[in-house]
């Protein structure tokens, strides 16, 4: 109904996987690089874990595409099946032939291994795929293990990714599957979308539908932020909503109001979160898709016969139903002065790093930083986060009604209570906290990647990429690595990248990303490097 209406192809937020809609953040890029090097390791478990509408099968399905064709897969879909069933179902999945009266435990595992080994002769490998891999029984999940042992003298035949929710995480941690647990050689997390990540998702879903103009004003996508907690699927299906209520009440663009409407239609009110990181419940998530199905014409009727005692029927009319969550509150003026848009932000970002440019031209701003030898990285978090990665720093400010246009901030110091923001007659200095009351929590700092390869350093990448991250582990004293000369990604020098890793807080994965190089930038003072300490009002 609504596409033409807004210059759309087609609907562009169903929520049915369609590769065409691809969107991979930052978080789930470095998700399906360890998804890519966990292929490549020999044996063991991969486990990749999320909240529902996180976008796991998103990042499988990518990761699958990019796997070379010597690599075979089994991919279970259902994993409520006892331990013989399972076994039947990875065989059928390689196409390993049983006869039905002879499809026991042992004989199972005996044409698995004759199938592994002659795999292996060929200088082929297997995968095993296992989704939904939280409802596996615990009897199952040992049984999986014993497939690890499946081995030659020096190699392990058969890798295992398990893909799940949270609760997946928690049952891995009893005592009774210690042993399964301590064979996991990678782990991932995806955490929904902060808000800049939220934003830039359903532009490039409007983008490949052909959308010219941004349908979505800034209160309205951080309300939908809000309502959907940063969950692609329930950015969906409120999208698609909410575009339908444009649609029928003949709106030009989709505003707050429509928003807030489209979510009590969905079942769930906008709520002031507290706990920035807190998933969607469960119990939304099911609302929200059984709310999905009602017809479209139906709900165009109530939209219609609702309007007499909605805002959106015109000036003057008021409700208490609409009063669903408390606007924010108006910035102090000093840093209201210094706001800007996103560009012009970034250009005041680039100057803290040295660059001076009159104008970023096209095209999303991190996509311009990218061609100057930088790299954005956005996350969502308090201060301190920001002055453990002590670099200046883009804030989303939270919308106000009389500003409702996205807007930034750029940090360029920090001390105890008191915060720099890079305004265009200079650094201002305010009260931290001032800061904090009108920050969204959402950041984006720049960085810089290796000089040679990718954004993150792992096995496989280019050598002079690996002796590179050497040289700089080899100058933090802490670590006593000074293993320089032996070529490759070795296991040394991984366990000398997790070492280092764990002494800064993340997550010891042995991969070089953004997070561990920017840490590493700072350990060893590395040159042209702009940091908030240095800064001065």
């Amino acid at each position: 109904m609504y596409p033409s209406y807004f210059g759309l192809s087609e609907p562009c937020f169903s929520i049915a996987p369609d590769p065409r809609y691809l969107f991979l953040s930052a978080q789930h890029r470095e998700a399906l690089a360890h998804l890519v090097y966990g292929a490549g390791e020999q044996g063991g478990f991969v486990l990749l874990t999320g909240e529902v509408g996180t976008g796991k099968t998103t990042v499988c399905r990518a990761f699958l595409e990019q796997l070379p064709e010597h690599v075979e897969v089994a991919l279970i879909l259902n994993p409520c099946l006892t331990a013989r069933e399972l076994l039947v179902a990875v065989c059928e999945e390689f196409g390993i032939a049983i006869a039905a009266d002879e499809r026991s435990l042992k004989r199972l595992v005996d044409a698995l291994n004759q199938y592994l080994l002659a795999l292996h002769a060929e200088g082929r490998r297997a995968l095993l795929i296992i989704d939904e891999a939280q409802n596996l029984r615990p009897r199952v999940l040992e049984q999986i293990r014993l497939l690890t042992n499946l081995e030659t003298s020096t190699h392990k035949l058969l890798q295992i990714f398990l893909i799940g929710q949270p609760e997946l995480r928690r049952m891995l941690a009893r005592a009774q599957l210690r042993q399964v647990d301590q064979r996991i050689t990678a782990r991932v997390h995806l955490h929904p979308f902060d808000h800049h990540e939220t934003s830039a998702y359903i532009g490039h879903r409007l983008a490949v539908a052909g959308c010219e103009r941004m349908p979505f004003t800034a209160m309205a996508l951080w309300r939908i932020h809000r309502w959907s907690r940063g969950l692609p699927r329930l950015i969906n299906i409120l999208c698609d909503r909410a575009l339908l209520g444009a649609y029928v009440s003949r709106h030009p663009r989709v505003d707050a109001g429509i928003v807030a409407c489209a979510a009590r239609e969905l079942g769930g009110d906008p709520v002031d979160h507290h706990d920035r990181s807190r998933g969607a419940s469960p119990t939304l998530v099911v609302g929200a898709v059984l709310a999905v199905a009602l017809g479209a014409g139906w709900w165009g009727m109530d939209w219609l016969g609702a309007r007499s005692s909605h805002p959106l029927a015109g000036p003057g009319t008021s409700s208490e139903a609409e009063v669903v969550e408390p606007l924010p509150r108006r910035l102090p003026e000093a840093l209201r002065a210094a706001a800007a848009t996103e560009p012009e932000a970034m250009l005041r970002l680039l100057r803290r790093w040295g660059v001076e440019l009159d104008t970023l031209g096209e095209g999303a701003p991190c996509a311009r930083v990218a061609t100057l030898g930088l790299r954005c990285e956005s996350g969502r978090g308090a201060l301190a986060v920001l002055r453990r990665l002590d670099r200046p720093a883009l804030l989303a400010v939270e919308p106000e009604e009389d500003a409702p246009e996205a807007r930034y901030l750029v940090l360029a110091g920090l001390r105890r209570d008191t915060a720099l923001i890079d305004g265009p007659e200079g650094a201002v200095e305010i009260p931290a906290k001032a800061l904090e009351r009108g920050w969204s929590g959402d950041f984006v700092v720049l960085w810089q990647p290796p000089p040679v390869g990718g954004a993150v350093i792992g096995p496989g990448d280019e050598a002079e990429a690996i002796r590179w991250l050497r040289r700089l582990l080899a100058e933090v004293p802490e670590l006593g690595f000074s293993d320089l000369e032996t070529p490759g990604f070795d296991p040394v020098l991984r366990k000398a990248l997790e070492r280092f890793q764990r002494s800064q807080g993340l997550e010891a994965d042995g991969l070089a990303g953004a997070r561990t190089l920017i840490a590493l930038h700072n350990q060893v003072d590395l040159p042209g490097i702009a940091r908030l300490r240095e800064v001065s009002p």
